[in-house]
């Protein structure tokens, strides 16, 4: 099965190039990018709009995102449903459902023994499964570890090998330098939840110092149920830039590329729109714009509703709002 994407403005996140091009896609990956490509098969007419790679949502619980949006627990695969095709709305092409995958995540770690802990990290070790630590989120957390382990929060997840199992830290928003120094010395990467940071009142996580040890960041929808990334981009940005009281400290360009191709990278994809990878990108709706800096543009101008497309594995399962895989009766259009 092929496809042709025709008149596609493609942006590279690297460069901010942006060229016209056709894609055509076989076989659920990339065959070529090119001007004026000419095949006999499905031609889909982009009209010059946005072509980017789509956003990889590292971290998020349907289950646990809907109970506490709407007060209630239904352990049913209909909020699946309804939750991916959140995600697919937002431009979402990868996702990391703690509910319905084989990743582990470890928290409230005040309130479990040390033998629950060990059991904890040797199961993680045998399965050899993603693990998320969802830890040092708040300065209450920090202080009732220090009370119940007489040691700091960094740590006790060394002293019971979590460091060892190439974690993804979901927050870290009250780490300090010298426990982010610890995580340095291992594979460790780092997972931020600003919808939910929002939600809780949370302090911001210190993006500068943890890309100044080099750490994989990414970017997750966390426990809430909505799921729009360019309003987490934004919120990035402004906390950011409020945190350091300097517009400089973070670009557009930076907190794009954590929420495609760094995302991507964390859960093993390669999100990058080329030749031979698999079509995963998203088509975001052209417009005149203020700015002369494209990634100003699609940071402070665009939205969810301006995913027009959002295209998996050479797959168009979203278009202008309307779900064309699934159960999109469940759930319907914008």
């Amino acid at each position: 099965m092929q496809t042709l994407f025709k008149n596609a403005n493609l942006i590279d996140i690297s460069s901010g190039i942006i060229s016209n091009v056709d894609i055509l896609v076989r076989d659920q990956k990339i065959e070529s990018i090119a001007r004026g490509l000419d095949e006999k098969c499905e031609i889909v007419d982009l009209n010059g709009n946005y072509v980017l790679p789509g956003f990889a949502n590292v971290f998020c619980d349907s289950q646990k995102a809907y109970a506490q949006s709407s007060g209630n627990w239904i352990a049913q695969d209909n909020i699946k449903e309804i939750f991916d095709q959140k995600n697919a709305l937002a431009g979402v092409v990868f996702q990391n459902d703690l509910s319905y995958t084989s990743a582990t995540c470890l928290e409230g770690i005040s309130e479990r023994e040390e033998k629950e802990l060990s059991q904890f990290s040797n199961q993680v070790a045998k399965d050899k499964s993603l693990l998320f630590l969802k830890v040092g989120q708040s300065l209450d957390e920090l202080g009732q570890i220090d009370k119940t382990y007489k040691k700091p929060l960094s740590q006790v997840l060394e002293d019971f090998g979590f460091l060892d199992r190439k974690p993804v830290v979901v927050g870290g928003n009250c780490f300090e330098k010298d426990e982010l120094q610890l995580f340095s010395q291992y594979e460790c990467g780092f997972c931020i939840t600003p919808s939910e940071d929002g939600r809780m009142a949370r302090r911001p996580t210190n993006l500068l110092a943890l890309k100044s040890l080099d750490f994989r960041v990414g970017i997750g929808s966390g426990y809430s149920f909505e799921v729009d990334f360019f309003a987490f981009m934004r919120q990035i940005v402004l906390t950011q830039r409020g945190l350091f009281e300097d517009v400089d400290c973070i670009s557009e360009q930076e907190v794009l590329k954590l929420a495609t191709i760094n995302s991507g990278d964390i859960l093993g994809c390669d999100l990058t729109v080329k030749e031979e990878n698999f079509a995963n990108f998203i088509v975001v709706r052209y417009s005149e714009s203020i700015y002369n800096n494209i990634f100003k543009t699609l940071i402070w101008e665009k939205s969810k509703q301006d995913v027009l497309y959002t295209i998996k594995n050479g797959k168009i399962i979203q278009k202008n709002g309307e779900i064309l895989i699934g159960l999109a009766k469940n759930y319907g259009k914008i």
